[in-house]
């Protein structure tokens, strides 16, 4: 596992360890595509790597079955797509003995997006810790985690590189001098943004089609929203992503004009200035009910099966319902 950038977190962690101290949870937080779910799974290595230095050896059975994320203690939660009785499962697994009899690692991802009974589920565990469970959280900001949740949990930055450093990272995982170039410049030092967007050739255009939804928020104009699904460029393997992705990057959007309006830094959309001026034309409780809205349809649209349009014009009709009035 290579970790590009994040040079004083490694550093914080390692000195953790060095003095015996690992924290039985950590929030690692920064813009989206930081490398924070990296980190975390670094971290993790580093609470059950056979060797115990500082650093992960990389080469133990526990390091190698973490890395490639099959570690039967290491439990990922996508944040994004689990409910409050979802969590509550998952986590009550903790009171009992690991798979392996050592550490049992939870690793939360997009933590930020958890409505407050989730997190309060969570907080039940972290309030009493047990020795053999450690929570690894990541957030895109911190304005949306609940103040008693902080106050138990370590706290680490993470941030993007600089453009010369990505262009560095594109090439070492294959990509070529010009398009590496000309990526990390686009997605200013964002290694992760930038990763995303040459995978999948359409990541751009859902970006696209993701701010001239919200153009058509701030203009008042429903028509013109719904021509921005209507424009989604469609996959042949599953025709319902393209609505999934609008309407979950919406949602960070969203989110991201909430934590501008209460003074917070907007971290996790694809466009920090579309979000500014969201939170310039909508008031706090205004921007608080849409991204109940988002989040409540994100949930939908992830786990069940639905009809495009339908979903598009429901999803539509609950977001100007709450700007019109």
């Amino acid at each position: 596992m290579e970790i590009y950038g994040n040079k004083e977190a490694v550093k914080r962690l390692s000195e953790y360890r060095a003095n015996g101290r690992m924290p039985h949870s950590l929030l690692f937080f920064g813009d989206s595509g930081t490398g924070k779910r990296t980190l975390a799974f670094y971290t993790a290595m580093l609470y059950l790597c056979e060797k115990g230095g500082d650093t992960p050896c990389m080469k133990c059975l526990n390091c190698e079955r973490t890395e490639k994320r099959i570690h039967p203690d290491v439990i990922y939660v996508d944040g994004e797509k689990t409910s409050v009785v979802q969590l509550r499962e998952i986590l009550k697994d903790s009171y009992g003995a690991s798979v392996e009899g050592g550490i049992r690692v939870y690793i939360l991802s997009e933590f930020q997006v958890l409505n407050r009974e989730c997190q309060n589920a969570l907080l039940t565990h972290l309030e009493e810790p047990s020795d053999m469970v450690r929570f690894i959280l990541t957030a895109s900001n911190k304005n949306g985690i609940l103040p008693t949740i902080l106050s138990r949990t370590a706290l680490i930055r993470t941030y993007p590189l600089s453009p010369r450093e990505c262009e560095t990272a594109l090439k070492k995982e294959g990509i070529s001098g010009e398009e590496a170039e000309k990526t990390a410049r686009t997605y200013k030092g964002n290694l992760g943004l930038a990763l995303k967007a040459l995978e999948n050739k359409n990541t751009r255009l859902y970006f696209a089609a993701v701010r001239e939804y919200t153009e058509a928020v701030l203009k008042g104009d429903e028509y013109f929203a719904l021509r921005a699904f209507a424009k989604l460029p469609q996959t042949k393997e599953d025709k319902r992503e393209p609505v999934r992705i609008l309407v979950t990057e919406t949602a960070k959007l969203f989110h991201d004009a909430l934590a501008s309006a209460e003074g917070g830094k907007p971290s996790c959309g694809c466009d920090v200035e579309l979000a500014k001026r969201l939170a310039e034309k909508y008031p706090p409780a205004v921007l608080n009910e849409l991204c109940g809205i988002t989040k409540r349809f994100s949930d939908i649209v992830s786990s069940v099966y639905f009809n495009t349009k339908s979903a598009s014009d429901a999803f539509t009709a609950g977001i100007f319902d709450k700007v019109k009035k």
